[in-house]
């Protein structure tokens, strides 16, 4: 079988106005595609051979009344939760370079081989360090950060460092204001 010739085909023009803009509408300004109608098929209906049985007549009878029997109640089934309008937990991303994950993951694991708690999670963790640095966020001073520069820059590779201290600083300061022992 032989391949269709490349391009466009010959008698094929785009037709452009020599002057102005193209206006090639929106797709609200069309009518929406009509849809064909689903062709619903009638069952074919064959008669039913009819068997030469002799018809029984219907004879009413009385029918003697039911005992009614107590039955153990099943056990009642717990109302089904209703979901939550808004979670109580939310997911969020979190970029890290591998060494910082490693940092992380180090950590977690220090909780949970040194803590009470043998299977700490991740965001266990990471909300605690986030809870820490937000009651220190007051004694932040942030002013004299060096900015991070372009990506891949030294001052880029920096900026993280130079947040650590800065966090660092902050929560030594509160925790002396607090009155705990800084040192």
């Amino acid at each position: 079988m032989a391949k269709p010739a490349r391009g466009l085909p010959e008698g094929f023009s785009l037709d452009l106005p020599d002057e102005g803009p193209v206006d090639i509408g929106d797709f609200l300004d069309e009518a929406p595609p009509a849809f064909a109608a689903r062709k619903t098929q009638k069952p074919d209906v064959q008669p039913t051979p009819t068997l030469s049985m002799p018809q029984q007549t219907f004879r009413p009878q009385i029918v003697p009344e039911r005992e009614e029997r107590v039955e153990e109640e099943a056990p009642a089934r717990p109302a089904p939760r209703r979901a939550k309008a808004t979670p109580s937990v939310i997911r969020y991303q979190l970029n890290l370079t591998p060494k910082a994950k490693k940092m992380l993951e180090e950590l977690v694991e220090y909780v949970c081989m040194y803590s009470p708690e043998t299977d700490a999670r991740v965001s266990e963790v990471f909300q605690g360090i986030v809870g820490l640095l937000h009651n220190a966020m007051e004694e932040l001073e942030l002013a004299e950060l060096p900015r991070r520069g372009a990506w891949g820059s030294v001052t880029a590779k920096n900026f993280p460092g130079a947040l650590s201290e800065a966090f660092e600083s902050a929560i030594l300061r509160s925790a002396s204001k607090r009155g705990r022992n800084a040192g």
